[in-house]
């Protein structure tokens, strides 16, 4: 294949069909793939030599396995077009376009305080899982092949999830958060997510591509639910033992929410809200609704964490202010209560990685100093001893 600048570039295409896991069904998948002219390739002293290599990689929907063959040959163009396509583009530039999607995807993000927990679950290993699933995602908002329909209709589904996440925190569930040690473990993480995130009520969201994914992983670490007229935080006050930051979570066209949960001194968590930035009015409220709603903006503003019997939510947004007013009569709960400082061995275990806390150093140079004490008092003790008893021993009883 000759580029425009006129410089010859080889390479090769490889097809055929692939059997789907756990099915009957095959899918169609075609790889076109820069060559080298040479198995050796001789490099002079003193210089360097680069090769630029680019893949493109094209399948089908699963199909029959009878099926599947049929969609060989589109698949093919298909990765042969994307090819000599990004042929054509600078390797900076594609670089550059590489790195400012990625930049563009974590713009919405969410961060944990660190655990010393035995097996506790820390931002490491959920930085690696989010990646491992984006990594596997299609980017369609990104995706030179995708016309301005195909970018409205996904930026609609992103603006406006529906009744996403329902399900309870995917922080507990340790399926989701397995740290996989070849590429088989990765497909089954991905593969684990995007049932989890389907069977929640985020599908559209997941059909999204890789912005709606995201999106859907961190309501679900909350877990956050979106309604048709709210957001709303559907944790359990016993949960929230640790800091959690939820950041520029998408409500709406030009809206997008932080929220905070800071466990204090007093082990008492504490919720805070803030705009990034908004369109329209917004208002918050607490467990219940029972006070007046609280209009939001870019400052934080804080919301009591409370328990109600029964349990419902602990926070709730919306742009609706009447909406809000009525949901205090929609709310049906026998007691409201502000929530219970948790136990001291509970934080201490994140903390410290035990149930006994933190001591003093102070404390720790007592204990040494008592203990180095103690022993040369009981040194002194035998050696007083064996002396005395040697003297005894050695002494004449009659005087000459």
């Amino acid at each position: 294949y000759r580029l425009t600048s006129g410089v010859k570039v080889n390479y090769q295409i490889y097809s055929g069909t692939v059997e789907v896991t756990n099915s009957d069904t095959r899918i169609a998948v075609a790889v076109a793939a820069v060559t080298v002219d040479s198995k050796n390739v001789q490099v002079e002293a003193a210089s360097t030599s680069r090769f630029h290599f680019l893949t493109a990689v094209h399948y089908s929907k699963p199909f029959a396995a009878q099926e599947a063959s049929r969609y060989v040959p589109d698949c093919i163009q298909q990765a042969k077009g994307e090819l000599e396509k990004g042929l054509n583009i600078h390797e900076n530039a594609l670089r550059l376009e590489h790195t400012k999607a990625w930049g563009n995807l974590w713009f919405s993000g969410f961060s944990i305080s660190t655990s010393l927990a035995a097996g506790a679950l820390n931002g490491d290993r959920i930085n690696k899982t989010l990646y491992y699933v984006l990594s596997n995602s299609p980017a369609p908002l990104h995706n030179v092949m995708s016309t301005i329909k195909n970018r409205l209709d996904i930026k609609k589904v992103l603006y406006f999830p529906d009744r996403c996440y329902e399900g309870h925190s995917s922080l507990v569930s340790g399926t989701l958060w397995i740290d996989p040690e070849d590429e088989s473990q990765v497909a089954r993480v991905v593969t684990t997510w995007m049932i989890t995130l389907e069977k929640q009520g985020c599908l559209l969201m997941a059909q999204a591509g890789a912005e709606g994914i995201l999106q859907a992983m961190i309501l679900s670490l909350g877990p956050l639910h979106f309604h048709k007229q709210h957001l709303e935080m559907t944790s359990h006050p016993r949960d929230l033992h640790r800091d959690l930051h939820f950041r520029r979570i998408n409500y709406g066209n030009n809206t997008h929410v932080n929220i905070s949960v800071v466990v204090g001194e007093d082990n008492k968590a504490t919720l805070f809200v803030a705009l990034d930035r908004n369109d329209k009015p917004y208002y918050g409220c607490d467990a219940g609704c029972l006070d007046p709603p609280i209009p939001l903006s870019n400052e934080r503003h804080q919301f009591p964490v409370k328990l109600t019997d029964p349990v419902t939510s602990v926070l709730y947004i919306t742009s609706d202010k009447q909406h809000m007013e009525e949901l205090k009569h929609a709310i049906h709960v026998k007691e409201i209560i502000e929530a219970p400082a948790h136990e001291h061995h509970v934080i201490a275990l994140h903390k410290h990685g035990h149930h006994f806390g933190g001591l003093p150093t102070i404390f720790w140079v007592s204990v040494a100093f008592l203990i180095i004490i103690f022993h040369l008092f009981l040194f002194k003790l035998i050696y007083n001893e064996y002396c005395q008893n040697q003297d005894k021993f050695t002494r004449s009883h009659y005087n000459l």
